[in-house]
């Protein structure tokens, strides 16, 4: 057994519930704070702490009816996915959820939903798991935690036949998903802001 696979040996990963949410917000938000599409979307670094979490809780909160966001023993990772056919948000949750998201965002508000809309048009519409966020905690990173993560949901993946996507928006994160198995199709390259990269990943 490897170092990093000794650190989690002993953990979990579970189903994530309301209790969970300000705990795995914070902890993503730890995660992401330099995350380049989140800081395009945040610039002010002194404010981006607090509004990471509450961007956080709000996908959480979006998340949980569908039973797929998990987290492992300590809170070290967590995964945010969509099921088949589930990843697209209705025009009534960004209504519902219009004053937070200005809350969070504020007049750059405007620029997330131009970036999500150009973000959605090139998701894939075959029907697929959507890994939305998966972000460990800095000092867990390297520990074998999101491994762990990953390849527990792969796995029901895997027993379904359904294939798998995300977004990547760091490149230095490409080589770790190849391992998984996902291979980038495109590019993304948001006006005045960073590339993505969209991955996709065949069932095995």
């Amino acid at each position: 057994m490897t170092a990093q696979a000794a650190a989690a040996s002993g953990t979990t990963v579970r189903k994530t519930e309301a209790a969970d949410v300000e705990a795995v917000s914070r902890m993503l938000a730890r995660s992401f704070w330099d995350d380049p599409l989140t800081s395009h979307f945040i610039p002010d670094e002194a404010a981006r702490p607090q509004k990471l979490v509450r961007m956080f809780k709000l996908l959480h909160k979006l998340g949980l009816p569908h039973g797929a966001c998990f987290t492992t023993g300590g809170v070290e990772c967590a995964t945010l996915w969509r099921p088949p056919n589930q990843w697209h948000l209705p025009w009534w949750q960004y209504v519902t959820n219009g004053p937070e998201m200005l809350g969070i965002f504020g007049a750059g508000a405007l620029k997330v939903m131009g970036a999500m809309d150009r973000i959605e048009k090139v998701h894939p519409k075959e029907p697929h798991w959507y890994l939305q966020v998966i972000g460990t905690d800095p000092p867990k990173q390297g520990k074998g935690f999101a491994s762990l993560a990953m390849r527990q949901q792969l796995a029901v993946a895997d027993a379904s036949g359904t294939p798998c996507y995300l977004e990547s928006s760091k490149p230095t994160n490409i080589p770790v998903y190849r391992a998984f198995g996902f291979e980038v199709v495109r590019e993304i390259h948001l006006p005045d802001g960073p590339t993505l990269w969209p991955m996709w990943r065949p069932a095995r």
